[in-house]
Order: C-alpha cells, then sequence, then structure tokens
C-alpha cells in the first residue's frame, strides 16, 4: 500500500510545513497528521504529491475520519470545506 521511500522522500521535500516537529523525525509521524499538515499548508503541488504517495482514497479516508468522528480537528475551516466538497465529489465514501 504505502511506499516508504516514496513516503520519506515526500516528507523530505516538504518538511518546512512540519514546522515544530523534529525534522530528523518526520518519517515516524502518522498518516493523520501527514495529511493535516499538507492539506492545511500546502500547495496544489504538495496536495498533487499527496494523493500520489498515499492515494486519493487513502487522504480522503484519513481527511474523514478525522473531521467527522468528533475528535479535535485542526483543519482551518476553508479546507475543510474544500476537501469535504472535494472528497465527496472525487472519492465518495461507502455509505453502509
Amino acid at each position: 500500500m504505502e511506499n516508504q521511500e516514496a513516503i520519506k522522500a515526500f516528507l523530505e521535500k516538504y518538511k518546512d510545513l512540519f514546522w515544530h516537529f523534529d525534522k530528523t523525525k518526520l518519517e515516524l509521524l502518522s498518516v493523520d497528521v501527514v495529511v493535516e499538515y499538507i492539506l492545511n499548508y500546502g500547495d496544489e503541488h504538495a496536495v498533487k504529491e499527496l494523493f500520489q504517495v498515499y492515494g486519493l482514497k487513502e487522504t480522503a479516508s484519513v481527511f474523514f475520519k478525522n473531521t467527522f468522528t468528533g475528535r479535535r480537528i485542526n483543519y482551518l475551516p476553508e479546507v475543510k470545506n474544500y476537501f469535504t466538497l472535494y472528497f465527496n465529489r472525487h472519492a465518495p465514501r461507502n455509505l453502509k
């Protein structure tokens, strides 16, 4: 599923977005944190690469899990709105 080398290269490329984490331990960040930071603070190139590295469906799954489960979320309101609309259109959840 996840290519560790691609993830490591991705995190290295966008390490400045994770400003308050130890830059030598970025590969230890959870996918939840990576998705949150890239969607909140990354540009369109970072988001596109996020989808390539983790996959659109996996990214959408992480986003929906973290935004609609009642847990504390840190998505900016406009980011949450935009990606809710985006993922509902391009990576709809199973409605079982």
